[in-house]
Parts: C-alpha cells; structure tokens; sequence
C-alpha cells in the first residue's frame, strides 16, 4: 500500500500529540494549584484548556488514522512546578503557547517540503487555533501584570468571574 505520510512527518505528529497531552498536563496542574489557593474561577479557565489541549492531541490522532499511519504516543514528561506568583503561571503559560505554535509550523514547514498537501492544510488549521490561544494567553498575562503579583488582586480578580 502507498504510504499517504512519510515515516519523518508521521513522527513529527506523534511528537506533537506528546507535546500537546503535555500542554494539557501542565493546565490541569496549574488549575491544581489555582483551586488549592481558592482561585476556583480562575483554575476553571485553565480546567478548560487542559480539555482544549486534549482536544489538540485527538485531532492529530485521527488525522494520523485517517492517513492510515502508525500512532506512537510518547511518554509525557512530569509536571512539577513551583509558582510563586500569578506572573510565574503567566509566563510559563504564554511561553508554552509560543513554544507550541513554533513547533506546529516546523510541522506544517516539513509537510510542504514534503508535497503533503493534507498535512500541511491540517497544520495550517491547527496553526489558526493557535490565534484565540495566544489571545488567551496575552489576556491572562495583562490581567496578571494589571495585579503587580499582589494575591489579594489576584482574588478580586478570581471573584469578579464568579
């Protein structure tokens, strides 16, 4: 049978569907920590893009099953990670969102040398999601800066979406 999808892009995706479920990991642990501190609105918002991020890592499954190509799940890193401020949670969230985007265009980049026309208008569509995350995550960074690290705002903030 005619491979739809080279071995270098097929791991390439599967990568991705690692380095999504990571991103979803990483949410749900800073909804944790959020929730644990009594920041239960707030956690809500990142409960939501640990679903978001799961839902990233489904859609790259089925178009690796949809090509008819081996799925590899990689084994997911632990998240552990000490915040001590509502701006540590800002930055590393902005950050992964940007380190996501770079790796989903290197993917989309390799498709195109490859002539993978699916592909490549997969990732394009992925790439276009990545617009409201990083809205999302911009917004999170300006409310952030707009409490100056105070937790006391930070819950008038966490209140005022209740």
């Amino acid at each position: 049978m005619k491979e739809l999808i080279s071995a270098e892009l097929n791991s390439a995706l599967c990568e991705q569907i690692g380095h999504e479920k990571y991103n979803s990991s990483l949410y749900l642990f800073i909804a944790g920590f959020l929730k644990n501190k009594g920041f239960n609105n707030i956690g809500k918002h990142f409960e939501g893009q640990h679903e978001e991020e799961f839902s990233h890592s489904k859609m790259i499954f089925d178009i690796l099953t949809d090509l008819n190509s081996p799925v590899r799940i990689p084994e997911i890193d632990e998240v552990d990670l000490n915040f001590n401020s509502i701006m540590d949670i800002a930055i590393a969230y902005l950050d992964r969102e940007v380190l996501t985007t770079k790796s989903l265009e290197e993917i989309k980049r390799l498709a195109i040398d490859q002539e993978n026309s699916v592909v490549e208008e997969f990732m394009r569509d992925m790439i276009k999601l990545q617009r409201n995350e990083y809205a999302e995550a911009t917004d999170f960074m300006d409310r952030s800066e707009l409490t100056g690290g105070d937790w006391k705002f930070v819950f008038m903030w966490d209140l005022g979406l209740g």
